[in-house]
């Protein structure tokens, strides 16, 4: 296989967006991740007291906000007000916390993936909504749902067969399960804690038997990368974008 074949098939995804250079999980940080050329973003998602899904990370407001307290007790009106840029530099004041409907309408078709996670106590309802959203874009292929609480992909997959879903392992005594249950879904991947496959090759490698794709997360170091790539992994989440373009272009 040629560099430029290998190169085709890594996709660099940026992590909560560009989010070492914008604030993490706004329209900024997928504008930075765009700009910078990354092949797609992930996001996480969160639910209003209304039922509406925003991008953010946090079962809380304090860290990323100027406020304080549960993100599920807000209504959409008065998360909108919200300044979500300032803790992360006075250049991004007055960002917006924004919709998840937003941020896909933004994307568009300007990356080959996006990445959504789902946080915190979803409900029904809440995931009806939010898959329909995605369906509505009429990009659901390059869109894939990824979620630690696997009772979140249950539901997606029981609404729609044809969307994508990843199972987050962040345990290695999670990683059977997973392996299981994606190797009968022919729209699912794995989406690894990195460390799990750097430190136990026998995983990726029976990943690899099932006929699985893997995802891995947080990666911010190229040689990291580099021995993911060796492993089979092609999908990277990264924190530094700019830092990982640049390794998967040396190909």
């Amino acid at each position: 296989m040629g560099h430029s074949s290998v190169q085709h098939e890594i996709e660099i995804i940026a992590h909560r967006g560009f989010s070492s250079s914008a604030p993490e999980n706004t329209v900024s940080a997928i504008e930075a991740a765009i700009n910078a050329g990354a092949d797609a973003v992930e996001f996480d998602i969160q639910f209003s007291a209304d039922g509406c899904a925003v991008l953010f990370h946090d079962d809380t407001l304090d860290r990323t906000t100027d406020d304080s307290g549960p993100i599920h007790k807000r209504t959409l009106g008065e998360l909108a007000i919200l300044d979500a840029g300032s803790w992360f530099s006075s250049r991004f004041k007055g960002e917006p916390i924004p919709t998840l409907a937003l941020a896909l309408a933004r994307i568009d078709l300007r990356m080959t993936g996006v990445y959504i996670e789902v946080k915190g106590s979803a409900k029904h309802d809440d995931l009806d909504r939010v898959a329909q959203t995605v369906l509505e874009t009429g990009n659901e292929d390059q869109i894939v749902f990824i979620a630690i609480d696997w009772s979140v992909l249950d539901r997606l997959r029981m609404l729609h067969s044809e969307l994508n879903i990843g199972y987050i392992v962040e345990q290695s005594s999670r990683a059977e399960e997973a392996i299981m249950r994606a190797s009968q879904d022919p729209r699912a991947l794995i989406n690894f804690d990195a460390g799990i496959l750097l430190d136990n090759q026998k995983i990726s490698d029976h990943t690899i038997r099932e006929g699985i794709d893997m995802a891995t997360w947080t990666v911010d170091n190229p040689k990291d990368a580099a021995r993911l790539l060796d492993l089979g992994v092609h999908r990277i989440t990264t924190n530094q974008v700019a830092t990982l373009l640049k390794w998967k272009a040396s190909l």
